[in-house]
């Protein structure tokens, strides 16, 4: 009598308890590497405008003396700070960046221009090395500033905004 074993066919119940192991093992595995990476289900960041509408005071009929409401005027354009005396800075000089006021950084572009694309915003205080300059351009004298601790940080700044100091 021929029992299944004798089948060419045949596959032992522990083989196949085996290989379906490993495959649920591995399903396993990507079903928690695809939740673990999923994000449609987390909240996403969203920025949020608000508009805030003041209408201005409107004068009663039955108030005799109600105010005006207040005209607008331009404001003043910026004005650059006086620049250092002549001669004072010069090639390998370093200089700190002074006077921004307010805004507390300057602008360091890729040309002597206003027009210039930005290379690097120059904090208040920074100390920074002359390489080249000086350039006349805008009714600006520019000068070629680099990061004595990193050559990724570099440009043009005005003159106006610069004061020759001691070494970092």
């Amino acid at each position: 009598m021929k029992t299944p074993q004798d089948s060419a066919l045949y596959i032992p119940l522990w083989m196949l308890m085996l290989v379906a192991g490993v495959f649920a093992l591995a399903a396993l595995t990507l079903l928690g590497i695809s939740l673990a990476t999923r994000t449609a289900d987390r909240p996403q960041p969203t920025a949020t405008a608000q508009l805030v509408i003041v209408a201005p005071p409107v004068a009663s009929p039955t108030v005799p003396n109600a105010t005006p409401s207040p005209t607008l005027t331009a404001e003043p354009t910026a004005t650059l700070p006086p620049p250092p005396s002549a001669g004072d800075i010069r090639i390998g000089d370093f200089v700190q960046i002074t006077g921004t006021g307010t805004v507390g950084f300057l602008n360091l572009r890729a040309e002597p221009s206003l027009k210039a694309a930005v290379n690097y915003l120059a904090i208040e205080r920074e100390v920074l090395q002359v390489q080249a300059g000086p350039v006349e351009a805008d009714g600006i004298t520019w000068w070629y500033l680099v990061d004595p601790a990193t050559n990724t940080r570099f440009g043009w700044g005005a003159q106006n905004y610069l004061q020759v100091v001691q070494g970092p």
